[in-house]
Formats: C-alpha cells, structure tokens, sequence
C-alpha cells in the first residue's frame, strides 16, 4: 500500500484556527469523495506547543497502488471539489509531496477513530554523502531498535520514500517518522529519558542532515479510518 504524505503551510492572512476549522469542516467532506482512498489523516500541528512552527499540518492518504493514485487525482470528485478548495485555506506553492512505504516497527494497540493521541513527526533528509540504500538500511537496522528503547512509545513507523520516487529526480526528504505517544507528558518524559539521550538522539546525525530536519507535534483527525 503507498502512504502519501503532503506537508502544508496554512493561506497568509488565515488565523491557526480559520485554517483548521476550514480543513476540518468543509475540506474534510470533500475528500471522504475522492475514490480509493483507504484511510485519510489530517495532521494538525500543535502551535501551543510550538509558538512558530514551520509548517501547519501534514495530510496523510493510503491507497492501493500507483495506478488507484492517478486514479483518484484525476477523479472528478478531486479535480471539481477537493482541489477546487485547496486554494481557499493552504499555500498551494509551499506544499511538499512525499510517496512512501512504511516500515512498522511498533504495531501498538489498535487506534479507534477518536482515539486522544500525541503524535510527533519528523521528516527527514539523508546526509550528504550518504546513498538511499544506505539510509535506508541504516534508518531500520540500527537507528530503529534505539528509537525503540524510549519509554512510553505507543505507535512507531518509518516511512521511506519508494524507490521509484527518485527516478523522477531528488526528493525534498528520503523518509517520515511517526512516534505516538498516549498523553504529552509520555512524549515529554521520552524526550527526556537516558534511552533517548544516550541512543536515538546522538545517532541521529550518523544518517540525517540536521539542516534538512522537520519536527512537528500533531493531533490527528482521522476521517478515513478502517
């Protein structure tokens, strides 16, 4: 299954909160429309938490096949509705889109629809040097089991970008990763943890370049979901 990711800055002169309930109320429904789409998550950013963050929410689709995506794109439900009011609320000309396959390396409980979860996501570029394979093989093999061994992870899965992405030329990031967590004070006491400070956080730049690093913390809300 590929899992598409588009990071998204909110239209200049909208508040935080006009972008969100624009996208939560009027885009949301137009989406649900478009056909093949297995589940749909609109990462909201938690500008509480942040005070500037860079971007303002991440768009999640799942979908069969490269061929069910040019599908739904080309559907009159996208192309007469939802793109159709992509304008009103995002900077259509600072999107970034990424077409991933996910590694699930902590499956977790099972999340309902309305399930109440931090989630922090991280896009992030290889360093310079460093071939897709290798990132790749490095990002599951090694930085991987040290990302495990934070405390009070509920969910975590790395995206890496198809292979077939980069035949098409440079993406703006090589992968995604997503780390649930059940309340704030989970994410935080992660964040601060031995396991975390002596393992994950110093391996970090042995595969990734720090100039090329995005960190947000969302809530989802899940409107297509199994």
């Amino acid at each position: 299954m590929l899992h598409l990711h588009f990071l998204i800055k909110r239209k200049e002169g909208l508040s935080r909160k006009e972008f969100s309930d624009h996208w939560r109320n009027v885009h949301a429904p137009l989406a649900m429309q478009i056909p093949g789409v297995r589940r749909y998550v609109q990462n909201h950013t938690m500008p509480f938490v942040s005070k500037n963050p860079s971007h303002d929410g991440i768009v999640e689709l799942w979908m069969d096949s490269r061929e069910a995506v040019k599908a739904a794109f080309n559907s009159p439900a996208y192309r007469e509705e939802a793109y159709v009011d992509e304008p009103n609320f995002v900077d259509i000309k600072n999107v970034t889109r990424l077409q991933t396959e996910d590694h699930v390396m902590l499956e977790g409980p099972t999340i309902s629809k309305d399930a109440d979860l931090i989630k922090r996501v991280s896009f992030i570029k290889r360093k310079p040097g460093m071939s897709r394979e290798d990132f790749s093989q490095y990002w599951l093999d090694v930085h991987g089991p040290l990302a495990l061994q934070m405390p009070g992870i509920s969910r975590y899965v790395q995206c890496h970008v198809a292979p077939e992405v980069y035949e098409k030329g440079e993406p703006a990031y090589d992968g995604v990763a997503q780390i649930w967590f059940e309340t704030m004070a989970d994410m935080q006491y992660a964040m601060n943890s031995q396991e975390y400070k002596e393992g994950a956080q110093p391996d970090g730049p042995k595969f990734v370049d720090p100039e090329h690093l995005v960190h947000l913390l969302t809530e989802e809300n899940r409107v297509v979901w199994p």
